[in-house]
């Protein structure tokens, strides 16, 4: 947890006549006979604990958030009595935010003067007016986008569309890089921001120098698009070996485990990312045979975005999934003309997909008008599969 901001203020209990006041204008009748008090363990009065708590109350309506906040829960432990006369600081610090939730939780203390702590508590706060710059999420710097496998193809469509959004893109590559660079001057040409990375995303070291270099160009990241494939293998089941089945593991669940992770730190301090990984209709109904290794792949990427979304979800971070059917790429320049014939035909809108159909999707998952969509599978085919 990152700490945002931290507050103080300081109270000083001061007693007036028959009553005692709190030092901001609020008083509470004397109930406690000094006489009494010192017959007891405390030996002298004490303030009413819940008068003490009370002052995290003006702490959250005057500066933390400050006003338009509402104080819903709050715990507390009270740790030791307060005197009469004593001065005290309260202390605010945010331990989480949630930009989509618009709440915050912060860690509470009330500290004596000798320095002992007399309250400590967690409370959580919603900010109710939309305003409020705490919780604001800046447009003007988008951050940065890291697409996996962004050199060609599908890849290459999502990190131009993206940069048309504002987006600064990360092109991931792990062997073209003529073809990588070639999609970044698209981009710049058209004033957009973007820089090629070679990273083999199954490299944890390799993955983490991407996501530092992200950083240092461009503050933050913003959101990650998990393209990146293996070779697809066509093979007989009896054929198939566990190391055709582990590459494609590696490359689509390992890889997306591990950028995930590497960004993550990024998603909690700004309460806001956006994960979109690339999945496949083949994930549905009867998956097409001699593809065991790149279904299962799919498959498995499909329940990962579901766990991630209810995990990261009440963190401002949305996880979701979108599954191509077949689209005019290379990975099918060497399929029979018939099949991809067969494959337009089953399809209700009788064509093959294109990469801008898949990233037009993509981008709007990255847009304000998704913000309510997570754990989702969009099926990006033409109608092909209904679901």
């Amino acid at each position: 947890s990152a700490t945002v901001l931290q507050v103080s203020q300081q109270r000083r209990y001061a007693p007036m006549g028959g009553r005692f006041s709190s030092g901001i204008g609020g008083r509470l009748a004397r109930n406690t006979h000094a006489g009494f008090a010192a017959t007891t363990t405390l030996r002298k009065r004490v303030v009413h604990g819940m008068l003490t708590a009370s002052f995290i109350s003006a702490v959250v309506g005057t500066k933390l958030p400050g006003p338009g906040s509402l104080w819903y829960e709050q715990s507390l432990r009270f740790l030791s009595p307060v005197r009469i006369g004593e001065t005290i600081r309260v202390n605010a610090r945010v331990i989480h935010k949630s930009i989509a939730q618009r709440i915050l939780v912060l860690q509470t203390n009330v500290v004596g003067e000798d320095g002992r702590t007399v309250i400590e508590g967690e409370a959580k706060v919603k900010v109710v007016k939309a305003e409020n710059a705490v919780l604001q999420h800046e447009d003007t710097d988008k951050g940065a986008v890291i697409v996996t496998g962004a050199s060609r193809g599908i890849g290459a469509a999502i990190a131009k569309e993206l940069a048309a959004s504002g987006f600064a893109v990360i092109v991931n590559y792990s062997q073209s890089q003529e073809q990588a660079e070639e999609v970044v001057r698209s981009i710049t040409a058209g004033e957009g921001r973007a820089m090629a990375f070679k990273a083999d995303v199954t490299d944890s070291a390799a993955v983490q120098r991407m996501v530092n270099s992200a950083r240092e160009s461009y503050r933050h990241v913003a959101g990650v698009v998990n393209n990146a494939i293996s070779r697809i293998t066509i093979v007989d089941f009896e054929k198939c070996s566990w190391s055709d089945i582990q590459e494609a593991l590696d490359v689509q669940i390992k890889g997306a485990f591990l950028i995930c992770q590497a960004v993550l730190p990024d998603f909690l301090r700004t309460g806001h990312g956006v994960i979109v990984n690339i999945g496949s209709i083949n994930s549905d109904n009867v998956p097409p045979t001699r593809m065991l290794p790149y279904n299962l792949a799919k498959a498995s990427l499909v329940s990962f975005s579901k766990s991630l979304a209810v995990e990261l979800g009440p963190k401002g971070i949305l996880v979701n999934c979108v599954s191509p059917g077949m689209t005019q790429t290379d990975l099918i320049a060497d399929m029979p003309e018939k099949s991809k014939m067969l494959a337009k035909m089953q399809t209700p809108n009788k064509r093959l997909g294109l990469p801008e159909d898949v990233a037009g999707v993509v981008g709007f998952l990255f847009s304000e008008k998704a913000r309510h969509l997570a754990g989702q599978n969009i099926r990006v085919c033409g109608g092909a599969v209904m679901a």
